[in-house]
């Protein structure tokens, strides 16, 4: 058995997976306000306790321990180098871990969790090289490679929202940079487009929705582009249209089996994903142009913590051969 947790500025999800990939029990609550290093370790700790029991298990029928968050991590040292969402800076998440739970404790990104759980039981089956996205209220990313999470130095690979996608006329990210891919296709940016739209007078029905609620979602943005309503849609298309050029020029690159999307604004479905593919395959090779390459994700707000499970069988395996080596 493995126990996952993936931490977020929001919620704590965190589940108990089997060596199938099944998830025999899983809790969310929410990450402790002030987001405090030491107070969210006892969160884990809690939560270990809590479904520990409730699976009715003991501790020696778990394995490892995987922790997921939003930042640059370096896995191997077991280092958060920076979490914005947290406001941390160079924890050592892997030492502080292990020295309150008797589990060996493996660290990564969210969004690489996330593609490594749909390699294992989501649309990546049967892939051993793929890029994820996840388009929430900003854009992750997350890259395999030959079964592995591909980190990169620092931690940096996968970064795909900060891809610059609109250098001379884009908007400033909070990464600094102007035009990255976050500022045109997250559920922030849907978000800017569709008030902006409401305040400058366009006829949409954003406007009747802001007018009610003072304010919009992503989702309100792509369930009035569903119903019809245009504006909504040029922000839609808009956000696939940078989204393809950001994929086709990645894939390049990188040359993945499958592209898999996942997060929030994936459930628009086909009217997100008909101009992405479409815009994909305007700016890909021409050789590569009808294949089918980019599928929606499978497992939802389960991806990160199946993922983690994955990772710790990953990290145990290895430990026990650079052992057995030694």
């Amino acid at each position: 058995m493995y126990l996952s947790f993936d931490l977020g500025g929001t919620n704590i999800k965190a589940g108990i997976i089997d060596k199938m990939g099944n998830i025999i029990i899983k809790q969310s609550l929410p990450t402790a306000e002030n987001k405090d290093v030491d107070e969210i370790l006892q969160q884990f700790i809690e939560i270990s306790k809590t479904l520990l029991a409730k699976a009715k298990l003991n501790q020696q029928e778990i394995q490892g321990v995987g922790v997921g968050l939003p930042g640059f991590i370096e896995a191997d040292k077991g280092l958060v180098i920076k979490a914005p969402n947290l406001g941390w800076e160079n924890i050592h998440i892997k030492q502080n871990l292990e020295g309150l739970l008797p589990y060996p404790v493996f660290l990564s990104n969210d969004a690489n969790a996330a593609a490594l759980g749909e390699m294992w039981k989501g649309a990546g089956q049967g892939c051993k090289d793929l890029l994820c996205l996840t388009l929430g209220t900003g854009v992750g990313g997350g890259v395999i490679i030959g079964g592995q999470i591909y980190n990169g130095r620092y931690g940096l690979a996968g970064e795909i929202g900060h891809f610059q996608v609109n250098p001379h006329e884009g908007r400033k990210c909070n990464c600094a940079k102007i035009g990255c891919l976050e500022t045109e296709s997250s559920a922030s940016a849907l978000i800017f487009y569709g008030e902006c739209a409401v305040k400058k007078g366009e006829k949409t029905v954003l406007a009747e929705i802001m007018k009610k609620k003072k304010k919009l979602t992503g989702r309100d943005v792509t369930e009035t582009a569903l119903h019809g309503d245009k504006v909504a849609l040029e922000i839609i298309t808009n956000a696939a249209y940078y989204l393809g050029f950001a994929l086709a020029n990645i894939y390049t690159v990188v040359a993945p089996q499958k592209i898999i999307i996942g997060g929030g604004l994936a459930g628009a479905g086909d009217i997100l994903f008909k101009p992405i593919i479409k815009w994909f395959n305007n700016f890909s090779f021409e050789n590569i142009k009808g294949e089918e390459i980019i599928f929606p994700a499978k497992l939802g707000n389960d991806a990160g913590i199946v993922g983690l499970a994955k990772l710790i069988e990953q990290g145990v395996k290895n430990h026990a051969k650079n052992s057995c080596l030694d």
